[in-house]
């Protein structure tokens, strides 16, 4: 008889440049897969707004400011090997240990972990969440990073629309690729404590929430400028992900000021995980959910454009049963149409046409129905296993 092997993958560097790992719904589950399977981790990200718990089996190594400013410097605007390759050496003795697998995420992560597989012959994968186009950038700016898609053994990406774009900035091989929908694990629960109490919103009302960024593409602002038309048993409930709320909405409410405490209401609840959601959403109606590219930056053009099926906060909201009001782009508006968890509006001033509409409770079943069956980690959870363990065979 064969004995049983052993899982060969016990030691885990995840380098992720955007320092919210526990904030990004994926990120956070395929954390949990490691460390479920026995896996230590080394975490190395910025330090940032974004919490950072204290976790079992994780070792994190953050670094400052002026190390993320001459990071920009070398990946962003040098884009210069030799530098990068030094750059990553250094760190490589100050602070890295022997791996059995590199985690690369988005474009500087796939850099390192390609330098650290040069060094030491160490797998690395890919998990994309965001998408550099040479169109915004330059040929300079992805060269970098399509000398680092190379050698990848797996890269992970949200669907078949936003594969097919990343696979032709980079020149990945599509056999190397797995699927897998920006989403939490499991049917959430809501909480008997809610932060509609808490922020003294009557019984009666209704609420409709925006949580996540308030950046000028997630399109708050206008949001925020059309609920005096709403009907009046409809309020909203404004939820940056960190905290921030009053902070980066200052300077919104010149001109409705007066619906502040009665029609609007600002969170600066922040939670220290995306699976902290429960008391966020209990009690909510409908979560609303907008793009618009508005193309300052790479970050906000094509990659918003070709959103597909990488919303976190779309598909947070229908893992609690919150239906949706989005607008049209990405994928999800296809499938709210089609599978009637949500509405489908031009822009945030014609909100209030479906809020009667959205109040149905077929909406709420749906959302969970959805969630379910397309978008929880769980169904896709022991592919990527499989698919991890393969790579150490």
């Amino acid at each position: 008889m064969t004995p049983k092997r052993e899982n060969a993958l016990k030691n885990v560097l995840i380098i992720h440049t955007d320092g919210n790992s526990f904030n990004n719904p994926s990120l956070k589950c395929i954390v949990d897969l490691l460390l479920e399977k026995g896996c230590e981790i080394d975490l190395r990200y910025p330090k940032s707004h974004a919490p950072m718990p204290d976790t079992k089996g994780i070792r994190v190594l953050p670094f400052g400011r002026l190390l993320i400013c001459l990071k920009a410097i070398i990946f962003n605007r040098v884009c210069s090997w030799p530098l990068v390759f030094l750059s990553v050496l250094m760190e490589k003795i100050v602070h890295y240990r022997t791996y059995d697998l590199i985690i690369g995420v988005d474009r500087q992560g796939l850099i390192e972990a390609s330098v650290l597989n040069k060094i030491t012959k160490t797998p690395y994968i890919l998990i994309s969440f965001e998408i550099m186009f040479e169109s915004e950038t330059s040929a300079r700016y992805k060269s970098l990073e399509r000398a680092a898609s190379r050698d990848v053994v797996m890269w992970f990406i949200q669907d078949e629309v936003r594969a097919e774009q990343l696979q032709y900035e980079n020149f990945l091989q599509p056999s190397n690729r797995f699927l897998l929908p920006l989403a939490s694990a499991g049917i959430g629960k809501v909480t008997s404590e809610r932060l509609r109490d808490r922020l003294g919103i009557p019984r009666d009302k209704n609420v409709a929430i925006s949580i996540g960024s308030v950046d000028g593409w997630s399109m708050t602002s206008r949001i925020i400028k059309c609920v005096d038309a709403w009907p009046e048993e409809w309020v909203l409930v404004v939820h940056e992900r960190y905290g921030r709320t009053r902070e980066l909405l200052s300077g919104e409410f010149n001109a409705c000021a007066g619906l502040l405490g009665s029609r609007i209401f600002l969170s600066d609840a922040a939670t220290v995980s995306v699976d902290d959601m429960g008391s966020i959403l209990a009690g909510v109606a409908v979560g609303l959910a907008f793009y618009e590219p508005d193309f300052k930056v790479p970050y906000t053009g094509k990659n918003l454009l070709y959103l597909g099926l990488a919303s976190g906060k779309i598909s947070t909201y229908l893992r609690y049963g919150v239906p949706v009001i989005i607008n049209e782009v990405g994928l999800y508006a296809e499938q709210a149409r089609r599978f009637r968890f949500g509405c489908v509006v031009a822009q945030p001033e014609d909100i209030k046409d479906s809020l009667d509409e959205i109040g149905h409770e077929e909406y709420r079943r749906n959302a969970r129905f959805y969630f379910a069956k397309k978008l929880d980690f769980n169904i896709y959870k022991t592919g990527i296993w499989s698919r991890l363990s393969s790579i150490m065979k």
